[in-house]
């Protein structure tokens, strides 16, 4: 059973979006409440006002046209404050005394939250409002003005109309104040002369208007508030956690690109090839270097690649060859393959790797180790050797040149002596090819002209070319026409190539010589071909080797010469050659 670990979100994450949304909801709501205040206010006092203003026109035209006195007004106040929101109204005098309420109960006591007063009577349009909390602690919106029944200025042509109606009125409110035991505090406003009250008329109207709808309203606001803040909330967390979710896809989708195109690069660029194999035994991969050992791409697998992955089948593990892979019918490899099953995650194979190494260019110098090791194996016997065979040869040289003089008139004694003064100098010759190839070579390097020194070593056999009719050419394919190398060595080494050439061509042969830069910068390769009858390929590895000769007067020690010449001038040279076919002497040499 597979076990998920799904990530879980820190608490400090929450805290941390939390704190930067609380700040953001706090002003909302607190903006809203404050707008909403501001509405509610607006609204309760333009409504107050109204109020006011309608039934101090009700009070003015009552008064001046239907006779009202302080009984009616009452009346009116308690019919008013009938209407929906309005808890209460009433008029005072500017000492508090209550001269109309809306309960009747209240008329006579005295308000005890009279407000200043100076503000009402400089402009006495202007409404006020306050809220106020009562004795039952409920709040109340107060609006309240200064009381004006009468008009300040009255219009003219009403001016006699309205005197008639006052005495009327004045008549009337002198008998009912009479009958009732005091004053009608409205009288004044009746006796009023020309619209001006006395001083010591100063009424002010109060209506106590209910906040409760704008309680609930409140409330609702902050019951909305509080869902849509957690609502932001949880949309806020969702939010950050997919932006943060998409930042580390984003994130973790280029680190994957950054390491798949390192990993790539990598594997483009190792020294060793590699192959992948599906398990329908498709190539799916291959890197550079597998290219180039294996000669470009493969469209198919080598068979014994289908060995391995056969093999690997059985065995489910990682396997270790040396296997010779033919690339072309003329040219073989030796790699060392390193073979493994790929397995998902269910152990299940899903493909095979392979991992190699060219050993043939280490089978190259491990042939080179060797040969260089017979060559000072026989240097220091020659070396030896060499000093104890000279000194016979000398004497019995001496002694072969005296009996051809003595016996000069016997042709067949003088013919023998000869043959034995032949014979030693011949031996002589194998001493001083020992003797020189044994001690160390002296190499002294001048400025030269590869074109010069190889068209100087074609004129030294150019009699022998002559005999046997042999084609040259020569291809200068370089910038690097001036080298800085040996020239008598490169000139030893030219002679016994061309020889060797010579020898291996018949008539009308031909023998090419190539010149052209190098793969390594600040090199140039030599390649002396000749289309010969080759050499066999049981010969390839020995031709360096001193004696190791396929030519019945040779002495085997020319091309060893020739091999310890290149490598005294840090170069390299080797042979390819196909039985039959002809035989390429490769020179790799430093220009400088």
């Amino acid at each position: 059973m597979k076990k998920h670990n799904f990530p879980l979100i820190s608490p400090l994450f929450l805290i941390g979006v939390l704190l930067i949304l609380l700040p953001i909801f706090t002003v909302m709501t607190l903006d809203r409440l404050e707008k909403q205040k501001e509405f509610f206010t607006q609204r309760l006092l333009e409504k107050g006002g109204s109020l006011i203003r309608t039934f101090e026109a009700g009070t003015r035209t009552g008064m001046f046209t239907m006779r009202w006195g302080a009984k009616r007004i009452q009346a009116m106040l308690l019919e008013t404050s009938l209407q929906p929101e309005v808890i209460y109204m009433m008029i005072t005098s500017k000492d508090g005394r209550i001269l109309a309420h809306s309960d009747a109960a209240m008329v006579g006591l005295t308000f005890d939250a009279m407000p200043g007063t100076a503000k009402m009577n400089e402009d006495t349009a202007l409404v006020y409002h306050r809220v106020r909390l009562q004795k039952d602690q409920m709040q109340v919106f107060e609006v309240f003005k200064r009381f004006v029944p009468i008009r300040s200025r009255p219009i003219r042509g009403h001016r006699r109309m309205d005197r008639m109606s006052m005495l009327r009125v004045e008549d009337l409110s002198d008998r009912q104040n009479t009958e009732r035991g005091f004053l009608d505090w409205s009288r004044p406003y009746l006796q009023s002369q020309e619209g001006k009250m006395s001083e010591m008329v100063e009424h002010y109207i109060f209506a106590g208007l209910s906040m409760e709808r704008e309680k609930i309203a409140r409330d609702r606001l902050l019951k909305e508030t509080i869902w849509r803040g957690i609502l932001f909330f949880i949309l806020g967390c969702v939010g950050m956690v997919a932006l943060f979710v998409f930042q580390a896809y984003r994130s973790a989708k280029a680190s994957l690109t950054h390491v798949k195109a390192f990993s790539d690069n990598v594997i483009q660029n190792m020294p060793s090839g590699l192959v992948t194999i599906n398990s329908d035994h498709e190539i799916t991969s291959m890197n550079k270097a597998a290219k180039d050992i294996l000669g470009g791409d493969l469209t198919q697998p080598f068979p014994q690649m289908i060995e391995l992955i056969q093999e690997m089948e059985i065995s489910q593990g990682v396997l270790n060859r040396e296997i010779n892979f033919a690339i072309k019918p003329d040219h073989e490899v030796r790699l060392d393959i390193i073979a493994s099953p790929i397995k998902e995650s269910e152990n299940e194979v899903m493909g095979f790797l392979f991992l190699f190494r060219d050993l043939t260019q280490i089978k190259e110098l491990k042939k080179q180790v060797e040969t260089n090791k017979r060559l000072a194996a026989i240097g220091k016997l020659a070396a030896g050797v060499a000093h104890e065979i000279r000194n016979p040869l000398s004497s019995i040289k001496g002694f072969a040149t005296y009996f051809g003089k003595r016996y000069e008139d016997n042709a067949s004694d003088k013919e023998t002596a000869q043959i034995m003064v032949k014979e030693v100098e011949r031996i002589n010759r194998s001493v001083t090819q020992l003797l020189e190839f044994s001690k160390p070579m002296a190499i002294e390097k001048k400025q030269v002209n590869i074109n010069e020194l190889i068209t100087h070593a074609l004129r030294l056999v150019h009699h022998d070319l002559d005999q046997k009719t042999i084609e040259t050419k020569v291809n200068i394919d370089t910038e690097k026409a001036v080298i800085h190398t040996d020239p008598d060595r490169m000139n030893q080494v030219f002679l016994n190539l061309y020889i060797n050439a010579i020898d291996a061509l018949g008539d009308r042969g031909k023998l090419e010589i190539q010149v052209q830069d190098a793969v390594e910068d600040g090199r140039i390769e030599i390649r002396i071909m000749d289309n010969g009858i080759g050499i066999d390929k049981a010969s390839l590895d020995l031709i360096f080797d001193p004696y190791f000769t396929t030519r019945p007067s040779g002495t085997g020690l020319g091309l060893s010469i020739v091999h310890r010449i290149i490598e005294n001038l840090n170069g390299s040279i080797r042979v390819e050659s196909t039985k039959g076919r002809g035989t390429c002497f490769i020179i790799n040499l430093p220009v400088s």
